[in-house]
């Protein structure tokens, strides 16, 4: 099933638990529109609410680009409004209570770096480069990136490649940590981690998600009090009893997500 959005230049499709979130410019490297911010914002949401879905894949079409960023011919009649809105896109993106991978391809610039880096996996091609050039045009990254690099590499790194804008080549970029994996097909491998995914518990995997947002700014004996009672929550579940029984079986689980 396929559905278009900001006038078809995002598509979702749906292929039973899998849900694809396509950025569909390509002859324009899949710059992302005001239109296409506010959109991606309400298919995530409605996808963390739909129980069809286990988890969402993101993509850019074609092989050049999974996104070069926002598209700079609207950026002197952005509103300070608009600027808010596409913040808390990304920030709903992160929070999505499901696992997302994103498709890395050609160039991930700008915008298009911070919704990468707010996807959970990131699986890229040899020739991916990703960075946040925005100092080149005389501002700075202001949904997400800048923050995520800072926290990710430190401000010492984090200086040097925001500083100068700079583009980061995949094998030094999952030095980094900003790459997870790099695939000669990094679509395929992504439907392979999705395939793992969705043999998981759903309501584990919901709730290490939200463990791991609440510990990443705490102390660290907070994060051990979240995560023993997240642990002691989960201990009373169906899916922990059938991951038990499944293990104690030698069979493979059946998690239902209750």
């Amino acid at each position: 099933m396929e559905t278009k959005y900001s006038d078809g230049k995002i598509l979702l499709k749906k292929d039973g638990k899998i849900a694809e979130v396509i950025l569909n410019r390509p002859e324009k490297l899949n710059t992302i529109t005001l239109q296409m911010r506010r959109d991606l914002g309400k298919i995530f949401e409605d996808l963390d609410k739909d129980p069809e879905t286990s988890v969402i894949i993101v993509r850019g079409e074609g092989d050049k680009a999974f996104s070069s960023g926002g598209d700079i011919s609207e950026f002197l009649n952005t509103s300070p409004e608009d600027l808010l809105d596409w913040g808390k896109t990304i920030e709903t993106i992160e929070n999505v209570s499901k696992p997302t991978i994103a498709v890395l391809k050609g160039y991930i610039l700008g915008a298009g770096t911070e919704l990468a880096l707010a996807c959970d996996i990131r699986v890229a091609s040899p020739e991916t480069e990703i960075g946040l050039p925005e100092i080149r045009l005389g501002m700075i990254p202001a949904s997400g990136g800048l923050t995520k690099m800072v926290k990710s590499l430190g401000p010492l790194k984090a200086k040097y490649y925001l500083l100068l804008g700079k583009r980061i080549k995949a094998q030094e970029a999952q030095q980094l940590g900003l790459i997870h994996e790099i695939a000669e097909n990094p679509y395929d491998r992504a439907l392979e981690i999705s395939k793992d995914l969705i043999s998981l518990s759903p309501l584990a995997i919901k709730a290490m998600k939200s463990a791991i947002n609440l510990i990443m700014d705490s102390p660290i004996q907070v994060g051990y009090d979240i995560e023993r009672k997240t642990f002691g929550l989960l201990r009373f579940s169906e899916d922990f009893k059938e991951g038990i029984d499944a293990f104690l079986q030698k069979r493979k689980p059946q998690f239902n997500g209750k």
